[in-house]
């Protein structure tokens, strides 16, 4: 594996996914037959969590669309509902803590105090294409809170001059990626890579507005 190789790092295993993911990238630009502008990173569940981190380190790649990605992708750690896949339930030992940096479940029960939350990885990807795919019936991967880190990233892609740049689908639905979410993806990179004309409204959303805590306003 790749921890061994970085001892001095304590890096959790999504962000080697994600180093991985930006590897290929270095590959893929040395391609003739390659637009490097054009480069799309997506993935489902726990590859929608590296894809989302992948493309908030790397601008490299053009377009990022994490899919069903839930906690530590584009859901809320902050914003949950009875069913949600929480921090507690995610960093617990037996499941998944070694995704993460080991620090992070010291913020189970204090989610409040944690000094960041999607939003921020979200914002990363700016001025870039990001469209975050989700579906109605996929509780656990907290669909709710993926829209209001979709809002609460929204100010900073209003600041750099690009408000349609960050966008979101839901369908209805559970846990998979389908053709709505792959049609999804077509139509908007479509858009934006080929000037074709977009075929839905990428600024829907289905739920109340719900507060999420804001480090931001646009100046």
């Amino acid at each position: 594996g790749v921890h061994p190789l970085y001892p001095e790092y304590d890096w959790g295993t999504l962000a080697v996914w994600a180093w991985g993911c930006m590897r290929v990238v270095d590959y893929l630009v040395t391609l003739d037959e390659v637009d490097a502008s054009k480069i799309a990173l997506t993935g489902h569940s726990r590859a929608g969590k590296v894809a989302l981190l992948a493309g908030g380190l790397d601008d490299r790649i053009a377009m990022v669309v994490p899919n069903g990605s839930g906690a530590g992708g584009a859901g809320s750690f902050k914003i949950e509902e009875k069913g949600v896949e929480t921090l507690e339930l995610i960093t617990q030992p037996e499941r998944f803590q070694y995704w993460f940096q080991k620090d992070l479940r010291d913020f189970v029960g204090h989610e409040d105090r944690l000094p960041f939350d999607q939003h921020f990885l979200k914002a990363l990807v700016a001025p870039r294409l990001l469209l975050s795919t989700d579906a109605l019936g996929d509780q656990w991967a907290n669909p709710l809170g993926t829209q209001q880190t979709h809002r609460a990233a929204q100010p900073v892609f209003d600041f750099l001059g690009v408000p349609d740049h960050n966008a979101i689908h839901f369908r209805e639905g559970g846990h998979d990626m389908l053709k709505p979410d792959w049609d999804a993806l077509l139509d908007f990179a479509g858009h934006h890579f080929l000037r074709k004309p977009l075929g839905e409204d990428y600024k829907e959303v289905p739920f109340p507005d719900v507060p999420l805590e804001l480090n931001w306003k646009r100046p």
